[in-house]
């Protein structure tokens, strides 16, 4: 992955715009004699930002790990219930074919649903009306499949534990795809990373070039430590998003 493809140009663009502001505001200071009214108090600037940096990182890292968390339990349970819509497919080759045809063309329908509207709609917390009518049209095709025999009957026994669990994996993917980082939690981050910066841009050091690259580091760190926060609130949405794949070579192989 290139870092385009990591960083869109459009947020690079922005972050830079952020960068190149906090060194023209520190410079403005510095120049216009601000700091001088600071210089004895750096080392009383100092302990506050380290106390507030450090309060940062804890709760960051917290987030991030929530996050981040969320974000492995979507893809695992994409996973989970694309395989167990594979193993409905693999399974159901032991019934005849008119049996099996509603259940394999259930099967592609509800993986091209997927993803052709699926990933859009949890983007915008929006409804998933239409892939829940395609889920359902599954498990309907395995209920209503009717077994001629006693091998029939053992394997349609199989396919009804399959379609459990394929439900069930799908429950969970879409209760945890709802969820957000809680909106003041993300308020905290965002007003300590405020604080940090805006305490940097006090603090008065000898020389001004290490004060303007000192800001310029800072800034961009913070900025784009926000961005991967909130990237990653959003698995179906950004630059780290879950991938559709499971589905689509679900929709491909299903025959």
């Amino acid at each position: 992955m290139t870092t385009q493809e990591i960083i869109p140009p459009a947020t690079r663009v922005r972050g830079a715009k952020f960068i190149v502001i906090a060194m023209v505001v520190y410079a403005v200071l510095r120049l216009a004699g601000v700091h001088g009214y600071f210089s004895g108090d750096a080392e009383g600037i100092a302990a506050l930002l380290q106390i507030i940096g450090t309060l940062y990182s804890v709760v960051y890292a917290f987030a991030t790990y929530v996050i981040w968390g969320q974000f492995a339990a979507v893809e695992n349970e994409i996973v989970q219930e694309a395989g167990a819509l594979k193993d409905l497919v693999l399974f159901s080759k032991s019934l005849k074919e008119a049996t099996r045809e509603p259940i394999v063309r259930a099967v592609k329908a509800y993986a091209r649903g997927v993803m052709e509207t699926e990933w859009g709609v949890l983007a915008h917390g929006e409804g998933t009306d239409r892939t829940d009518k395609l889920f359902s049209g599954v498990i309907a095709s395995v209920v209503e499949a009717n077994p001629q025999d006693e091998s029939e009957q053992r394997a349609y026994q199989s396919l009804l534990a399959i379609a459990g669990r394929a439900s069930a994996a799908r429950d969970e993917r879409l209760a945890t795809s709802a969820k957000r980082i809680p909106r003041t939690l993300l308020l905290f981050v965002s007003l300590t990373a405020v604080m940090i910066l805006f305490l940097l841009l006090l603090f008065p050091f000898r020389n001004l070039a290490l004060g303007v690259v000192s800001v310029a580091i800072t800034t961009m760190l913070l900025y784009f430590a926000h961005f991967v926060l909130t990237d990653l609130d959003n698995p179906f949405e950004g630059t780290w998003n879950v991938d559709s794949e499971a589905f689509r070579d679900l929709a491909a192989e299903a025959r």
